[in-house]
């Protein structure tokens, strides 16, 4: 990069960069970065990075990976579906979905007592995207209720068998990582938990303890979660 262009680089460093060959690319510079990384989503591409590396070096380590994004790319945009309409019957672990039209003039969401309830005005499909939103936020707000009630026993019960240390526990609508464990023994899982099967839950459970312990995915962490598993 000659110095002109490297000026106009570091000036947009704060907004996404537009790559001649990749096309639009956000840049993230992280604390807790210790190498580059490449993300590619539907959405666009992510490149982070540690606070002090050079912008220009970053960005020819992407432009490297050129042909690798763009098969990425496509792949992402092939997995982009339109949301799945969800309609009674319908459950989750401990909620039931109830819909029905209504006189009101909105629509009306609660999430109690085992109940996922919208109501909606008459002049509205159920299937149409405002009232399928409403859908959304109720069953997310199932899972929550549901993580909090159910998983926190769980994990109590799999750190005392296997002997692991963990502080605290929190929940998050996370849905592209299904948990995670910070530096002080954290743990954070996602409330998208409640959509698998008890064994599955468990192994993710299991793999985060791990963690407690091994900080890195490497090969004790690995021997670590085979034991446990």
């Amino acid at each position: 990069f000659h110095s002109g262009r490297e000026r106009v680089i570091f000036a947009a460093m704060k907004e996404p960069f537009d790559h001649p060959l990749i096309g639009e690319i956000t840049i993230n510079r992280s604390p807790k970065a210790r190498r580059l990384s490449l993300s590619v989503r539907a959405s666009g591409v992510t490149l982070t990075m540690p606070l002090r590396f050079p912008l220009p070096e970053a960005l020819a380590f992407a432009e490297s990976k050129a042909e690798w994004i763009q098969r990425a790319k496509s792949r992402a945009r092939e997995r982009v579906t339109p949301p799945v309409v969800v309609l009674p019957p319908f459950r989750t672990r401990l909620h039931v979905l109830e819909m029905a039209g209504c006189p009101n003039t909105q629509i009306k969401l609660q999430v109690r007592n085992g109940v996922i309830r919208v109501s909606y005005p008459a002049n509205l499909a159920p299937q149409s995207p405002q009232v399928q939103e409403a859908v959304r936020k109720g069953v997310t707000e199932a899972y929550r209720i549901e993580a909090r009630e159910l998983l926190p026993p769980r994990v109590s019960e799999l750190a005392r068998r296997f002997g692991f240390p963990y502080d605290a526990l929190s929940f998050r609508n996370a849905v592209s990582r299904w948990g995670s464990c910070s530096g002080t023994n954290g743990l954070s899982l996602s409330i998208h938990l409640m959509t698998l099967q008890d064994h599955l839950i468990d192994y993710i459970v299991l793999h985060e303890l791990c963690q407690t312990v091994q900080k890195n995915h490497g090969p004790k962490f690995h021997a670590l979660l085979d034991r446990v598993t």
